[in-house]
């Protein structure tokens, strides 16, 4: 099915976005640097994963769901603040009946904001899972209507068996990680998960190379699956994430990056070509098309000298009930270009 059949689901009224009843809409927000999704679920409900930063958050989702609505399902991943940033603004506009918030103690300004504006959502209805005293076992299961959303990982803190993690790798490696399941397709998203030992050269494999939050997950695979047809790309594409044997287990006929410009090379080109290893290779899709940040970064769509802008690359996929997949940029511009093969 054609993007343009897809849309014909579809109206852009000035307040809002209408949507099928019927089909499972997800929008990948162009945050920057950062991530953020809004996901409209057949039957009138409404989750969010992530919350990006601030202002270009609040609109990406203000376009999917309409105002007077109720978010059913809030995720929070983690506390890194390119996650968390828009929280209190998406609880001032927003009621939201459930949210799953990081249980890691953390002690920056983005994370007393979030943490605020949630508690004072929870004394005012919500009902908030904080996993530091709660914890969700994997498989849990959160059902709306036809929609399932499986809690596939995370913790308060890494398990001990993880091994030694750098501070920045025991932040993200307890990444709530959930499976979005519909008409026969599923959309895996995974935060700022770990998985990878980092090494002199790529590609990095083997069994010693796999870690943490991905190493986790594929041993968990026979009893919550993991393979999806769209990936969002663990932490943004980053070189220490994206394991060959995580993307084995995956098998993604979609993967799309959650990036913005930043000093961190994402996503990595280290990353990318691990995803272009596979056969068949999957159709990859960036939030920052056009951006440099230097030899590191992925050269596909790469303008030099070009600053990636926010707001200009949201990524919409869509399941019909019919089990049909749509993935495309929000302005219906072709997902990927003939160079992106062997760059």
């Amino acid at each position: 099915m054609t993007i343009a059949a897809f849309l014909l689901l579809f109206a852009l009224p000035a307040s809002g976005l209408e949507i099928s009843r019927d089909a499972l809409f997800v929008r990948v927000i162009d945050v920057g640097n950062g991530h953020a999704a809004v996901i409209s679920m057949p039957g009138g409900h409404y989750m969010v994963y992530d919350t990006g930063l601030g202002e270009t958050t609040l609109q990406g989702v203000q376009s999917v769901i309409p105002e007077g609505e109720d978010i059913d399902l809030m995720i929070l991943s983690h506390t890194d603040g390119d996650h968390i940033g828009g929280v209190d603004e998406i609880l001032e506009h927003y009621s939201v009946k459930t949210i799953i918030r990081p249980g890691l103690p953390r002690d920056t300004d983005a994370w007393c904001q979030a943490r605020t504006a949630i508690r004072a959502a929870e004394k005012n209805g919500t009902k908030v899972i904080n996993l530091a005293k709660t914890a969700v076992p994997a498989g849990r299961t959160f059902r709306y209507g036809d929609t399932r959303v499986v809690f596939v990982s995370g913790f308060s803190k890494p398990p001990k068996s993880w091994g030694e993690l750098t501070p920045s790798e025991f932040y993200n490696a307890g990444s709530v990680v959930v499976r979005i399941v519909f008409a026969g397709r599923s959309i895996l998203f995974t935060g700022d998960a770990v998985g990878l030992k980092l090494c002199k050269s790529d590609p990095c494999h083997g069994p010693e190379s796999i870690i943490a939050t991905e190493k986790y997950m594929v041993d968990n695979a026979a009893n919550v699956p993991i393979a999806s047809d769209v990936l969002i790309a663990p932490h943004h594409g980053s070189r220490g994430s994206s394991s060959l044997e995580f993307i084995t287990a995956v098998s993604p006929k979609w993967v799309i990056f959650p990036a913005g410009r930043s000093s961190h090379d994402h996503p990595h080109q280290a990353a990318a070509k691990r995803y272009l290893a596979l056969t068949p290779i999957p159709t990859i899709l960036r939030t920052d098309r056009h951006d440099d940040e230097g030899k590191e970064e992925w050269a596909c769509g790469r303008i030099e000298g070009h600053r990636d802008r926010k707001g200009d690359d949201d990524v919409d996929i869509g399941v019909l009930a019919s089990g049909d997949l749509t993935v495309a940029y929000r302005d219906d511009t072709p997902p990927s270009l003939p160079q992106c093969i062997t760059n």
